[in-house]
């Protein structure tokens, strides 16, 4: 798992896999994860953006993305955010007895709600707070057997994200089959988005066709396939650019793009300004 986006993550030893942090918001970044999000806004403003939809959350809310979503953040408020993340993509390491496989299966495979907002105020907000800032200080203190506080919250905001009707799971298989297609495509290109990737090696990786390879990204995440490899190649070589004295042509290379030109063209269209004077200007703002 890529925790890039959160500042001082936790990594439980527990089989839910749970992962807290404080989340690093960068308005220029799209984002996809493979995990479960709940989190909350401690502080400030913010809208999402995820395909067609913008919400907007405040100080307090409490907001759900199903895995495999792409959205980006427009911090216009000095938002804080604070995340839970679940990985579930291994099913047979949760207590199957507790949780119908058919919500692990529909969440693994984004086949459910997208997105829910529950704000202050909402009857089912108290319980989710507390249950949500109950698991993040487990997380951070680990004290004995915190593993099992960690587990029985979990479920805790498992029922009562589904039983309350906040996030619902689809049951049009095609569109489950769909999601399991996009869901091995996006792992394959975020492991590997530094090396050469087209469309015929996700294909021929994937046994898709490369039209339908095109079609899902179209469809499920309102982008295309280059748009979003280059997406990752230009927020890695961003945070190189800020970390590292490495040469911009030497991160153009790790970042995988195989000539200068096409870098720097790139990096423009992104970030509307060239790597060096990005550069520059973030290490003055420091």
């Amino acid at each position: 798992m890529n925790f890039d986006f959160l500042r001082s993550a936790t990594a439980s030893s527990s089989a839910y896999r749970v992962v807290c942090g404080e989340m690093i918001i960068d308005s220029n970044m799209w984002n996809v994860h493979n995990e479960v999000l709940v989190a909350v806004v401690r502080d400030g403003y913010m809208t999402v953006e995820m395909g067609a939809d913008t919400y907007s959350l405040s100080t307090g809310d409490i907001y759900f993305i199903s895995p495999n979503q792409r959205y980006k953040i427009n911090n216009t408020g000095n938002a804080r955010v604070e995340v839970v993340l679940l990985n579930l993509s291994n099913p047979a390491s949760l207590t199957q007895e507790f949780i119908p496989q058919s919500l692990i299966r529909g969440l693994v495979t984004g086949n459910c709600t997208h997105f829910a907002k529950i704000p202050r105020g909402d009857y089912r907000y108290n319980n989710l707070i507390d249950d949500i800032n109950t698991v993040i200080t487990a997380e951070n203190e680990k004290h004995e057997y915190f593993q099992i506080l960690v587990h029985g919250k979990m479920y805790d905001i498992f029922y009562i994200l589904f039983s309350s009707g906040l996030v619902k799971i689809c049951d049009v298989e095609a569109q489950g089959k769909k999601y399991r297609a996009l869901r091995r495509i996006t792992e394959y290109i975020n492991n590997n988005f530094c090396d050469s990737i087209t469309l015929d090696t996700i294909a021929q990786t994937t046994g898709l066709s490369r039209y339908y390879v095109s079609h899902l990204f179209k469809e499920l995440m309102n982008t295309t396939f280059v748009n979003y490899l280059n997406e990752l190649r230009l927020t890695r070589a961003a945070m190189l650019l800020t970390t590292t004295d490495t040469p911009v042509i030497e991160i153009a290379g790790m970042s995988g793009f195989n000539n200068i030109s096409n870098f720097n063209r790139a990096f423009k269209m992104y970030y509307d300004t060239t790597p060096s004077k990005y550069r520059r200007a973030e290490k003055q703002s420091v």
